[in-house]
């Protein structure tokens, strides 16, 4: 069977302390995108995770997910899984995350393993931080490791311009550079406020990303995305995650196309997607 697992986006982001377990304490605000991995799900006599043009190391996110499944919610199947990759690595936008969390999700209703919402939130923070955001999906604000996900009661959906360059971020660097300055923090709860209200204007006033200024000095393309789609008219440009993808912003989907139009073929990964989801 086929399934989707869709990616996020984060609309705020901000690094409250590292904690003594070495784990970083988070304030976010996320949200699902139509961009998807494919999932192809069959039983098999043994896992097997293949995905495609990858060579995946022998402990990847589907097969970690695999094995947390069996030892705390009693999976009892072995899976062939082949991966059919859209959301590209790196990026900020939850790729492995949105892999196992689609399959939690299908293997709780597939196997009739009755996990709550909440089982598979905490099955999922046992994966990884963004593992949690992803099975509940929506827009939500995401606290501590990404355990803690409280859905924002929205419907609200706007098209983004997603940009990346060929140079990926790693994700520990950035936390590691992040442990190393000296940082004011964010106010997040604004950002909330504009989702809520579904007001573009103070989204873009307020929306912003601890770790932006780590990746702009390490990857200097970045700042160069940024002034190509300041200069393509849209409005707001912001990074996702721990990069290396880049926001692009506009209340006319106009703009958001024609941005598209004139940097596809400049960068490997130019999208325009949708954010949001269905409100809770």
């Amino acid at each position: 069977m086929k399934i989707e697992a869709k990616g996020k986006v984060n609309l705020a982001l901000d690094v409250m302390n590292r904690m003594p377990n070495g784990y970083h304490e988070l304030d976010m605000i996320m949200a699902e995108i139509d961009l998807a991995d494919i999932l192809d799900i069959a039983s098999a006599d043994q896992d097997e995770i293949i995905c495609e043009g990858l060579a995946l190391p022998e402990n990847n996110t589907l097969s970690k997910t695999l094995n947390v499944m069996r030892e705390k919610a009693g999976l009892k199947g072995h899976y062939k899984i082949i991966v059919e990759k859209h959301i590209p690595s790196q990026a900020g936008l939850g790729g492995g995350s949105a892999d196992a969390a689609a399959l939690i999700r299908h293997l709780n209703t597939l196997e009739g393993l009755n996990l709550s919402v909440n089982d598979m939130l905490e099955i999922g923070a046992l994966i990884g931080a963004d593992v949690p955001f992803c099975v509940m999906q929506g827009i939500a604000r995401v606290k501590g490791i990404g355990e803690d996900c409280r859905p924002l009661n929205t419907d609200w959906k706007f098209p983004v311009l997603l940009v990346k360059p060929d140079e990926g971020m790693s994700t520990p660097e950035a936390f590691q550079a992040w442990d190393e300055g000296d940082w004011k923090p964010l106010d997040i709860d604004i950002v909330q406020d504009a989702v809520l209200k579904k007001d573009p204007a103070l989204l873009y006033q307020t929306m912003s990303n601890a770790l932006e200024p780590i990746a702009y000095d390490r990857l200097p393309v970045l700042n160069q995305i940024k002034e190509d789609l300041n200069e393509c008219g849209l409005v707001r440009v912001m990074m996702t995650g721990s990069g290396s993808c880049m926001m692009g912003f506009c209340v006319e989907e106009r703009l958001i196309d024609e941005a598209q139009e004139k940097l596809q073929g400049r960068y490997p990964f130019v999208k325009k997607v949708w954010v949001g989801g269905d409100g809770q």
